[in-house]
């Protein structure tokens, strides 16, 4: 039962961490069609802005997904333990 809690509120995380991000993906788009525009050159320090701009949904991102993984693990362990117990 805690696995299952744990696996919901990672992949709630990580989808919310999505959606806010997508709320900043137009001005990120716009400014690297504007740098490869520009030219070559200034693509690289657009990259860097953007990089700067989504920094924080990082730890939300991976603190979601390490926590499905670590419920996907616990569930999997349940299974195996009830498995080896038998016929009930």
């Amino acid at each position: 039962m805690i696995a299952i809690l744990l696996y919901l509120i990672g992949l709630i995380s990580v989808v919310v961490t999505i959606v806010l991000v997508g709320f900043d993906a137009p001005t990120i788009y716009y400014n690297l069609l504007t740098a490869y525009n520009a030219g070559v050159a200034d693509v690289l320090p657009a990259l860097g802005r953007a990089a700067v701009t989504i920094n924080w949904a990082l730890y939300p991102f991976l603190g979601g997904l390490l926590l499905m993984g670590f419920a996907r693990i616990m569930m999997l362990l349940g299974s195996i333990k009830h498995a080896l117990k038998g016929p009930a």
